[in-house]
């Protein structure tokens, strides 16, 4: 991967040279190398930071007027970033784009049903990295209208364990996942007298495939003991499914001023994505099934899939300043969203036996299901603003959402009793304001939303959510001093007897900054978050209900100073998290940096960070350290 990101950034040179014509090129630079050790659980480390040792271009600028660079932890980063811009006045405008992420998760007791079991780390893991392109051509940016093309790239792969269901036991498999996404994407954007606008046309395509395979040493599955007398046993496990898919879509957007005061803007969006999947699977071994009522010694499985989403969206919009400051406006939006999809599974038991040890024979099963969703939304909003009423400001909106969902399940899907299909109807009212005082330095914001709906139709649906936020700061002269305070409470409920949910949030925080000199400046934080929800789930072993509650209690505390003068600067901070509640963990991290300038055009930076982590239970703990050492260059 090293090599990889140098290769990247000698090509960043290599086209730079045609466009400095040998000049001067301001840039600024830093690049080194970064160590780390860590000690305990290396896995829950690199799921929270994943910052690990190697070559890092910690940050590279280079610009003038016609190209600019820009590099951000390319390198050993998890998250890196390079981005280069070129352009000639009035001809053309191309950018550049390139982003890698790097995600890991090995997580020993969250979501681990066997950790009694002794089973450590969880059997659902990933190490995943994704490699992000995009390029976008804007040909005569100045002109009344402006041709533009883009291309983006997007490949990811993956590796890692998940299990699988299969002859009434649970088993580890090693995963292997690859995805490629393109996107080709061309229009224009267009100026004419008070118009402006856009339109795009874009075509997507999608394509992966993820590859299963029973784990070392998992044969025996994760549930002791044998079904009706006989054990549960798997000898292989390989499943194989790919899946190919394509979204054309279409975006347009206006914008302009009919008169002085009265100003319209409208879009549209509307795309087609349709995907085909496929799926070969093959397992042997001892197995139960209890809906077939019989023993199996394996299976042979296909699956062929198929998905529609079509869905378009159309919005309005009128403002008009009726007064000096006080601006009112409506607006209309509708969406419609058709989503179809349709599998069908051949399955053939091999080898079965009925649970009294008679019939044998090969058994086959097929499964032929098609179900859809048709949504269609209508959006209705007035909205009200005063600017600068003396200190104050105010915003006031109403909203109205009508929804029409209707739902066509398939028989053959259903494995619970009660009406899962129809047509539903559901209104959702918002009233959203805002206010504000400035005056003296003195900032103070308000906030209030309240969202009220009849019926629900989806389980994630809400009957009644009400929010509210404020915000308060205030500052000396020359910043000296600066200090503010935020509050937010966040309550949302569906009392429906068989949702049964509700949840709470609130979150408060205090921060303040003190200069007492131009060289330094000390900054410091507190917080604390409190949210509790409770819902009726069904268990899937088993479908009886039971309710599901989860608890956070969260406070943290953070210190800074930061420090400069002449060619040195020192910035240094700590910040404390404690969290009781469902998932009770304690985080201190500190860090340091140091950057001394020897001369004009360069000079070193030294970085130090230590986090420490811990958990109940202690599996997750961690303690790790980094330090780095960077090259600072300047012309």
């Amino acid at each position: 991967m090293i090599r990889t990101m140098r290769t990247w950034f000698l090509g960043v040179l290599l086209l730079a040279v045609p466009l400095l014509h040998a000049q001067t090129i301001p840039f600024n630079a830093e690049i080194g190398y970064r160590w780390f050790d860590v000690s305990g659980s290396e896995g829950m480390y690199r799921t929270q930071i994943n910052e690990r040792s190697g070559f890092l271009i910690r940050r590279f600028t280079m610009n003038n007027d016609q190209f600019r660079v820009d590099v951000s932890d390319l390198g050993v980063g998890p998250a890196g970033s390079l981005r280069i811009e070129s352009n000639k006045a009035g001809a053309y405008r191309v950018r550049l784009a390139y982003r890698g992420t790097e995600a890991f998760s090995e997580l020993p007791a969250f979501a681990n049903p066997l950790l009694a079991q002794g089973v450590v780390p969880g059997q659902h893991t990933y190490d995943r990295t994704r490699r992000m392109v995009d390029v976008d051509l804007d040909i005569l940016p100045e002109a009344a209208i402006s041709p533009f093309i883009g291309y983006s790239v997007n490949d990811s792969d993956s590796s890692g364990s998940t299990t699988y269901h299969l002859g009434q036991d649970e088993f580890l498999l090693g995963q292997d996942l690859d995805e490629q996404d393109r996107e080709l994407r061309l229009g224009a954007s267009f100026r004419f007298a008070s118009f402006a606008g856009r339109v795009t046309q874009g075509w997507r395509s999608f394509n992966g495939t993820e590859i299963v395979v029973l784990g070392d040493g998992a044969g025996a599955g994760n549930n002791p003991g044998p079904v009706r007398g006989q054990p549960i046993q798997a000898a292989t496990i390989v499943r194989t499914s790919d899946i190919d898919g394509s979204t054309p879509f279409t975006n347009l957007f206006v914008t302009g001023s009919f008169a002085k005061r009265l100003q319209a803007t409208a879009s549209f969006v509307r795309f087609e994505a349709k995907s085909d999947s496929s799926e070969a699977e093959n397992a042997t071994g001892s197995f139960a099934s209890f809906a077939l009522g019989r023993f199996f010694n394996g299976l042979t499985s296909s699956i062929a899939s198929k998905a529609k989403n079509d869905t378009w969206r159309g919005a309005a919009r009128v403002e008009a300043t009726i007064f000096p400051n006080v601006d009112v406006g409506a607006g209309f939006e509708r969406e419609h969203s058709d989503i179809t999809g349709s599998a069908l599974v051949d399955t053939l038991f091999l080898q079965s036996i009925t649970f009294g040890g008679v019939d044998a024979r090969n058994l086959a099963t097929v499964l032929d299901a098609t179900s859809g969703v048709d949504r269609e939304a209508d959006v209705f909003r007035l909205t009200a603003a005063a600017r600068a009423v003396g200190p104050f400001s105010f915003r006031a909106e109403f909203r109205n959402t009508s929804q029409d969902v209707t739902i066509a399940p398939d028989l053959a899907e259903i494995v619970v009793p009660g009406a899962q299909g129809g047509t539903f109807e559901r209104q959702i009212r918002t009233l959203d304001g805002s206010a504000s005082f400035s005056q003296s330095r003195l900032n103070v914001g308000l906030a209030w939303r309240r969202d009220t709906a009849d019926d629900p139709i989806f389980r994630t649906d809400f009957l009644d959510r009400d929010r509210i936020r404020l915000r308060a700061s205030w500052s000396t002269p020359h910043d000296m001093f600066r200090a503010g305070v935020t509050a937010e409470d966040l309550d949302q409920s569906n009392d429906s007897p068989d949702v049964g949910y509700h949840a709470k949030t609130r979150q408060y925080s205090a921060d303040l900054e003190l200069a007492p000199i131009a060289m330094l400046r000390l900054r410091g934080a507190w917080s604390k978050f409190e949210t509790e929800s409770n819902v009726l789930i069904r268990r899937p072993e088993n479908f009886t209900i039971e309710n599901s509650m989860h608890l956070e209690d969260g406070r943290s505390i953070e210190a800074g100073i930061g420090f400069q003068r002449a060619a040195l600067s020192i910035d240094a901070g700590m910040i404390r998290f404690e969290n009781e509640g469902t998932l009770p963990f304690d985080l201190d991290r500190l860090r340091l940096r140091v950057a001394y300038d020897f001369k004009t055009h360069y000079g070193v930076a030294f970085e130090w960070n230590r986090d420490e982590y811990t958990e109940a239970p202690a599996l997750g703990d961690y303690e790790a350290t980094r330090y780095g050492l960077y090259l600072r260059l300047r012309p």
